[in-house]
């Protein structure tokens, strides 16, 4: 064998020559740290199983607190809808009292534009006035030429019929829908809509005939009011919320109350405020200040519900989780809705994108479109001049971007 073969050779032994000690070493540095992963992994895993399920059940235990109705809304149903015979005490009305025949028109505020239609505060109220009469009226005075449009209804636009109502016990009986307010996310524009429609506006009720707004729900609960909305208004909420009086003052006193300007004039029906100025108001002043409605125009009773409303918004945008999570406690048992447990977590799992939303107010019926009216047996009421434009006022605000030519 050469001197080359020998020395390749002896390359290759050494090459080849393995240390047993050492490997098994090798093999066990190995193994441990194939088992420290392993572990770490099923750690994770635990961990990750456990905040799932953590979060599953404090997600179900807040949703169960919720009042659900499973009523659906369809706008293109067209089934009857079952009109309630309201109970004697509902209207109020002793026997043998009379309805005014005149009504007495206040001046207007000053640097307001609406005149107040209630009594003049000065004057002798006439008792038993009723919310609603026992028989409605059977026709209307026209108003403006019929027209037709397309409904206000988009998968870009998410509606929710905010149901103020002044029964203290829905179980009894569902009383007026005092506050009536659509909700609305614009995903298109970024922007969330706060409207109001005016209680004691004068339209077609379906299956009740001509009467106030604020009856619909009276009669025949949120599904009425909201194909009422849709008849006159061609707009489409069909998820809704319902909240009482006292289940709203109580959610205002969980957050620790809300700021708001105060008028002279509003200071007097707000128990404990004397003054104009900035206060933060308690759930029973709020309410107070929400329900005025001798000082001014019902219209500016509506300005005053859109700005509670939109003062609590902004108060929970503040709130951390855990203090989000004690409101929760407090809000979720006074709410009665039909929107689904699976759209709910959808809308949660979109409110950090959301809180960022600039608000709008909008008041239907708008400036320009209506008129004080008084009418035997229904009282003082608005008469709407053209629905026409108010349909409008919803597609090109609330609507905005969706319907846009091009």
């Amino acid at each position: 064998m050469s001197e080359a073969e020998n020395e390749l050779d002896n390359v290759n032994d050494t090459l080849n020559t393995d240390d047993p000690a050492d490997n098994g070493g090798k093999r066990k540095r190995r193994l441990k740290g194939g088992h420290i992963a392993l572990i770490v992994i099923g750690a994770l895993l635990v961990l990750i199983l456990a905040a799932v399920l953590t979060v599953t059940l404090i997600y179900h235990r807040y949703l169960n607190k919720i009042n659900y109705t499973h009523d659906p809304y369809d706008p293109f149903d067209t089934a009857e809808i079952p009109i309630d015979s309201l109970p004697p005490e509902y209207f109020e009305t002793p026997e043998g009292s009379e309805l005014p025949t005149t009504i007495v028109i206040t001046s207007p505020a000053p640097g307001t534009t609406d005149p107040a239609y209630t009594a003049d505060p000065g004057a002798t109220p006439v008792p038993g006035t009723p919310t609603v009469p026992p028989t409605p009226t059977p026709t209307p005075e026209p108003t403006e030429e019929p027209y037709e449009a397309p409904l206000l209804m988009s998968d870009q636009v998410y509606n929710i019929l905010i149901i103020g109502s002044d029964s203290r016990d829905l179980s009894t009986f569902r009383g007026n829908s005092d506050v009536m307010i659509i909700l609305s996310v614009n995903k298109v524009t970024k922007r969330v809509w706060i409207t109001s429609f005016q209680r004691d506006t004068y339209l077609h009720v379906p299956g009740v005939g001509y009467n106030k707004l604020n009856c619909a729900y009276a009669y025949s609960g949120a599904k009425l009011l909201q194909r009422t909305l849709q008849e006159n208004y061609s707009i489409v909420a069909p998820n809704y919320v319902i909240v009482t009086f006292d289940g709203f003052r109580d959610v205002v006193n969980k957050i620790g109350g809300v700021e708001l300007e105060i008028t002279d004039k509003e200071a007097k029906y707000i128990s404990g405020i004397d003054s104009a100025g900035k206060y933060n108001l308690t759930g029973t002043q709020a309410l107070a200040y929400a329900r005025i409605r001798y000082i001014d125009s019902d219209f500016a009773r509506t300005q005053r519900q859109r700005n509670v409303l939109s003062a609590v918004i902004e108060k929970l945008k503040k709130q951390s989780v855990s203090e989000l999570l004690k409101t929760m406690d407090v809000l979720l048992p006074l709410l009665t809705t039909n929107i689904p447990r699976s759209e709910i977590s959808s809308l949660i799992a979109k409110v950090p994108e959301y809180a960022k939303y600039p608000v709008s107010q909008l008041r239907i019926p708008i400036d320009g479109t209506w008129k004080y009216d008084y009418l035997p047996k229904i009282t003082h009421i608005v008469r709407v001049k053209s629905f026409w434009k108010n349909y409008l006022a919803l597609k090109d605000n609330i609507y905005a971007g969706i319907f846009d030519e091009g």
